[in-house]
């Protein structure tokens, strides 16, 4: 095979394999999914709809990236919860599948109900962080 058609085959697989590498990081759509008090706390459900945007390798267990507490396998990407005044209410570091974006939650005293929260993905391997829209907590 001469060199040139080499070089060919190789350019060809590389352009191929760019689009992978490269794959889209869409941006959450939350919901609010309802809340209850349970004695003084509030608990406020939140989904994502859009989960299924989301491939699963994104929420793989990723033993060679910083762990999570005492979690050395923690999830690739990380959900974090904020409140309006960009105040992190929570966090998910060890979802393991897109799907699990349905059941995102936090509690908080009732008293400090937010009006509004949103979310942040992370993905620690590709150091991409998107933001979702806002909702309303009512």
């Amino acid at each position: 095979m001469s060199l040139k058609r080499i070089l060919l085959t190789a350019a060809l697989l590389a352009g191929f394999a760019a689009p992978a590498l490269a794959q889209p990081f869409p941006r959450p759509v939350l919901q609010y999914a309802g809340q209850f008090v349970f004695g003084s706390t509030l608990i406020v459900g939140l989904t994502v709809v859009n989960w299924n945007d989301y491939s699963p390798a994104l929420f793989a267990a990723s033993p060679k990236l910083p762990p999570c507490g005492l979690n050395a396998a923690a999830s690739r990407t990380w959900v974090d919860i904020y409140n309006v005044r960009n105040t992190r209410l929570y966090g998910f570091c060890d979802l393991g599948e897109p799907f699990s974006l349905t059941q995102l939650w936090f509690s908080l005293p009732s008293a400090q109900r937010p009006r509004s929260v949103y979310i942040t993905l992370t993905d620690r391997l590709r150091l991409r962080r998107v933001v979702s829209n806002r909702v309303a907590i009512p």
